[in-house]
């Protein structure tokens, strides 16, 4: 994997210092490849920023990190299941600070993508393709690592931990479930709005992707 990354980091700048008008217009071909190179940094980046929002809460509410693993992703051996990474705390005394602690990575979510709409939906966003396009492969990060609880239903899992201490279990998490839908559906309409403007930004049109996004959601 390291060794093909660097293979297209090497083609990519040849490509560039080759010909004048890639740095201003690169191909979607091109703007596919260095996304892709995007996704093991987007993914690092990712695990921190969620495993680093639960130890900041902690902190927050007066409690204690006692670990925090963010790599490499495996067996908790605390739960004995795969996890991408985790966090174990003491210390927090009341329902509000267990909720501030498990539900801080989706609140760190929302803050950036938050930030994100306020470039892609005004004239801030940048006439760079390549910071368009790593601005959007970000943003989908962050979509993504917002979205998964929807369908998550593990008693390890944060947001039915959060459900669990407002009282919400079985049947009673559907109102709740639905409106957590809704906001990640909006969500998603924000981060194709990202990839649209980035490949609108050629010759080309957002044809190229919209078929994907329309299929994923």
């Amino acid at each position: 994997m390291r060794a093909r990354l660097i293979t297209l980091a090497v083609s990519l700048a040849l490509s560039i210092a080759d010909s004048g008008t890639a740095i201003a217009d690169p191909s979607d071909r091109t703007l596919v490849l260095v996304g892709l190179a995007f996704a093991p940094p987007t993914y690092v980046a990712g695990v921190s920023l969620h495993e680093g929002s639960h130890a900041l809460a902690a902190k927050l509410v007066g409690g204690t990190v006692d670990e925090l693993h963010l790599f490499p992703p495996g067996r908790d051996p605390h739960t004995g299941t795969f996890r991408f990474g985790w966090t174990y705390v003491r210390g927090l005394r009341t329902r509000a600070d267990k909720i501030v602690f498990y539900i801080a990575p989706k609140i760190t979510d929302v803050v950036l993508l938050g930030g994100f709409a306020a470039l892609v939906l005004t004239s801030a966003w940048p006439h760079n393709r390549y910071g368009q396009l790593a601005l959007t492969v970000g943003a989908t990060g962050l979509w993504v690592d917002f979205t998964k609880d929807v369908f998550l239903f593990s008693p390890n899992n944060d947001v039915v931990k959060v459900f669990d201490l407002w009282c919400l279990r079985g049947w009673r998490q559907v109102p709740a479930r639905l409106v957590y839908a809704g906001a990640a559906t909006g969500l998603a309409l924000l981060v194709a709005r990202g990839y649209e403007r980035t490949f609108d930004s050629s010759s080309t049109t957002s044809s190229v992707i919209a078929p994907v996004l329309s299929g994923s959601f």
